[in-house]
Order: structure tokens, then C-alpha cells, then sequence
């Protein structure tokens, strides 16, 4: 974090003053927009290293060291579902960046082949989802992201369709 922007954080938050979140993904390419719902296929190989998973931009842990992607989307508001399948044998990592924390992501999946995240009532706004991978388990991927309907919304659609449906002599 560079000297000018310290003291713009400290004025503006003795003043109560909302910051701005900033991205700093390196300075890579940020493909999309995405919107909802939406299916996308790509590859972390032979992709630059901008990011380090949790944190965009920097390389703060080290961990992931192989090629990353990033894609913007524009999220109309509530509960979204983002699934990522890596392909061929890679393993990819999935990170979920908010528009309050475009630096850091709080908000991943690192377990294996399959990873999703989820986010209930999430905002409107601009988000952006960070595919990462360590060195050698690069490789292909589909991405997916979802809006889910509350489960009230979902019952209720389909007292809807039941209700409506007739019997006919």
C-alpha cells in the first residue's frame, strides 16, 4: 500500500468517510462482464501469475504460483452460486472477490476438482471471480454462475405451477 493512499485511508476513516475498494489484480486482462445466469470454459494454462488466490494482485502467501484468470461480473442482487469444474486432471481454485474487498477474498473454494461458492442476498454490484492454480495443475475449466431463488420463492413458484394445472374430463 503506497504512503498517499495510508493517509487516505486514516483521514477517511477518523471521518467515517466510506474508502473505496480497489482492485489490483496486476494489471491482467479482466474478461467478461459476466451476468446471470451464465456458463463459460477456459484454461489457467500458459496464463500470467497476477494474483495469489486471497489476495489480488500480490503475492502475499506464495501458494498459488501457476497461471490465474479473472472475470468481472455484474450482479443484479441476491443469492448467487459460482461452481468451478477443472478439466483433464488440472486444479483450479475458485475466489469470489465483493465489492467491498476487491483487494482480499474471503470468500473461495480450494478443495479439489469441484469447487463452489455461495453467498446469500448478495448485493448489486461489480464482482470479480479469481480462477488460480499452483504451478503444474494448470489446465482447463467450466465455470458456472447461478442466481438461486430463495427457498420460499422456489416452493411458492411451485404451489403456482401445481395450482394451475387442470384435470380435464
Amino acid at each position: 500500500m503506497n504512503t498517499k493512499r495510508c493517509v487516505c485511508v486514516a483521514v477517511c476513516a477518523a471521518g467515517g468517510i466510506a474508502i473505496p475498494a480497489l482492485a489490483g489484480f496486476g494489471g491482467q486482462t479482466i474478461l467478461g462482464p459476466l451476468t446471470s445466469p451464465t456458463m463459460v470454459t477456459g484454461t489457467t494454462a500458459g496464463q500470467t501469475d497476477n494474483n495469489d488466490g486471497f489476495t489480488s494482485g500480490d503475492h502475499i502467501f506464495n501458494i498459488w504460483d501457476g497461471g490465474d484468470v479473472v472475470y468481472q461480473l455484474n450482479w443484479l442482487g441476491g443469492d448467487m452460486l459460482i461452481t468451478l469444474d477443472s478439466l483433464g486432471g488440472s486444479d483450479n481454485d475458485l475466489f469470489l472477490y465483493t465489492p467491498d474487498s476487491y483487494n482480499d477474498s474471503g470468500i473461495y473454494s480450494i478443495v479439489g476438482a469441484h469447487d463452489e461458492v455461495s453467498v446469500l442476498n448478495a448485493a448489486a454490484g461489480t464482482y470479480y471471480i479469481v480462477i488460480d492454480s499452483t504451478f503444474f495443475s494448470e489446465g482447463e475449466y467450466k465455470l458456472t454462475v447461478i442466481p438461486t431463488p430463495p427457498a420460499g420463492l422456489a416452493m411458492a413458484t411451485g404451489l403456482v405451477f401445481f395450482g394451475s394445472r387442470r384435470r380435464r374430463a
